[in-house]
């Protein structure tokens, strides 16, 4: 009769066990990492732009391309659709600035500036169209802005922009506004106002945000293009003016005020 032996395999080393089991799992997730990128490499579906955004454009006499005016329209042209693709901005409401701004017949509708579609070559090209009608509605609403009695009430313009802010505390909102900031409405003209010391500005802009309201715009980032022109080479008179609008939008209002498109 012939026995047949059996060999027991040889006992593995604790460590040996260690490095297999450590392949097997850098292995299984290797796997996992190609399975996602192919799965985002071949989705038709990119990120959708998410930020809200406003416009605010000035038709007051100021604005007019003149030689004392500050050209709102060429400001709007050179500015606005950059603004719109560097804030990434997809619901984008408009606003104008006239003697009484709050009360104003002219407007537009918001825009979706990220509209849905299918493949990511047609998303840039509709962005790209949808900044462009954003632009051509902005426009429309400076020339329907300049057909209104001459006025500039620049705080009623913020008011009815800050009703398109997004609610809560934390809620993204970048406002463009395209405005000399000279407030010059039936109940107060900038011009004719104290700004000499931090005391007289302080009387005044309590004055001003008693009788006009204050902008709800806490938090947002607001970017002014335009702002102090009619200054000029005249400093003094432009740092009282400074002073007082940094002291309202920052101080009071508590919005974030750039200089990135300022001309």
């Amino acid at each position: 009769m012939t026995v047949q032996t059996v060999h027991s395999p040889a006992p593995q080393h604790p460590g040996a066990r260690r490095r297999r089991h450590r392949r097997r799992a850098l292995t299984a997730a290797l796997a996992l990492a190609l399975a996602a990128g192919a799965t985002a490499c071949g989705s038709d579906e990119p990120s959708r732009y998410s930020q809200t955004c406003g416009v605010v454009v000035d038709g007051s006499g100021s604005a007019a391309a003149t030689r004392t005016g500050f050209d709102s329209e060429a400001k709007l042209k050179a500015t606005l659709q950059t603004f719109l693709a560097d804030k990434k901005c997809r619901k984008t409401s408009f606003a104008p600035i006239t003697k009484v701004s709050k009360a104003s017949k002219c407007q537009v509708s918001p825009l979706d500036l990220d509209p849905g579609t299918s493949k990511t070559a047609d998303r840039e090209r509709a962005r790209t169209t949808m900044r462009a009608v954003a632009l051509s509605n902005a426009l429309k609403l400076l020339r329907c802005a300049q057909k209104e009695e001459p006025g500039s009430d620049v705080l009623g313009g913020l008011s009815r922009i800050a009703l398109s802010k997004p609610s809560g505390d934390d809620a993204s909102f970048d406002v463009l506004v395209v405005s000399d900031f000279d407030q010059g409405d039936t109940d107060f003209r900038l011009g004719r106002q104290d700004l000499s010391t931090a005391a007289s500005r302080r009387t005044v802009i309590d004055r001003f945000l008693k009788s006009h309201g204050r902008p709800e715009l806490s938090g947002a980032d607001v970017y002014p293009v335009g702002y102090g022109m009619k200054y000029g080479t005249d400093t003094s008179r432009y740092e009282q003016f400074n002073s007082f609008w940094t002291e309202l939008l920052e101080g009071r209002v508590k919005a974030h005020v750039h200089t990135t498109y300022r001309r």
